[in-house]
């Protein structure tokens, strides 16, 4: 019974730490799509200092490689930055009320890394948070995306608050621990505010060159062997025995030698 009891406990445990699926993927994307051969996220915090000084080389990053890469950016607000989650969720505000205008979410991102200093804890000591609420309101009308009231409407909505929880646990689930973290398709690297645009080419580069580099096609096969080319730019040459297979290569199918070609 006790065993019963543990395992009932572990189960349930489990169950009450499975962060909630998100009805579309997290985070929002800018540049190539989200299977793009190099996909970069950053997992970020807007009102993180090391985030700010990182901001600018990512936009030309995102500049450089154009559609050739997928740049997505995450929200992972600190507590130790007092008003980093209403900050947060003012962004999440952005894109839910420009239907998840990538423009519109950068450009707003951009601003407030600017402007940072605004909002930055001691900053705001002496505010009560529904005019630190009111004050971010009123910056970001100012940047023409949305009006200061359905800014307001956004900040009070438990979906977008319970949305920026959301995108907060899910970066918990893939390890990150601080801001800025950089995943390149799904690793975690070094990168952070001291990297140049140069050091973001000296690893994305190399992985755009071994997708977009065609394997070479063999153009003679040695006597006795047949050239298969199995797919565009793929090509094997073929022993004695065996067949050449669309989309496979080359097979054998000497069934009464044992599926052996000799």
């Amino acid at each position: 019974m006790q065993t019963i009891s543990v395992v009932l406990f572990l189960a349930l445990t489990f169950v009450s730490g499975q962060v909630p699926i998100p009805s579309r993927p997290d985070g929002w994307g800018v540049g190539g799509p989200a299977d793009a051969h190099a996909v970069i996220e950053m997992f970020l915090d807007p009102l993180c200092p090391d985030c700010k000084a990182s901001w600018p080389t990512i936009l030309q990053v995102i500049q450089a490689y154009g559609t050739r890469i997928h740049f997505r950016i995450h929200t992972f607000p600190l507590p130790y930055h007092t008003n980093s989650f209403v900050v947060s969720q003012g962004l999440h505000v952005i894109a839910n009320a420009t239907n998840r205008n990538s423009d519109a979410i950068f450009k707003t991102a951009t601003a407030i890394f600017q402007n940072q200093q605004t909002w930055y804890n001691d900053a705001t000591k002496s505010m009560t948070m529904p005019e630190v609420v009111n004050s971010l309101a009123t910056f970001v009308a100012q940047l023409g995306f949305i009006t200061k009231d359905k800014f307001l409407a956004g900040m009070t909505s438990d979906d977008l608050n319970d949305e920026t929880r959301i995108s907060w646990k899910y970066a918990c689930s893939r390890g990150v621990v601080g801001t800025p973290t950089f995943l390149i398709n799904g690793v975690a690297t070094s990168a952070d505010a001291s990297w140049s645009l140069n050091d973001w080419k000296s690893v994305i580069d190399p992985i755009l060159a071994s997708n977009e580099k065609d394997s070479s096609a063999i153009k003679d096969c040695p006597p006795g062997q047949q050239t298969c080319e199995y797919m565009p730019h793929k090509t094997q040459c073929c022993l004695a025995g065996e067949r050449c297979i669309p989309n496979v290569g080359c097979r054998c199918f000497n069934l009464k030698n044992g599926n052996k070609c000799f």
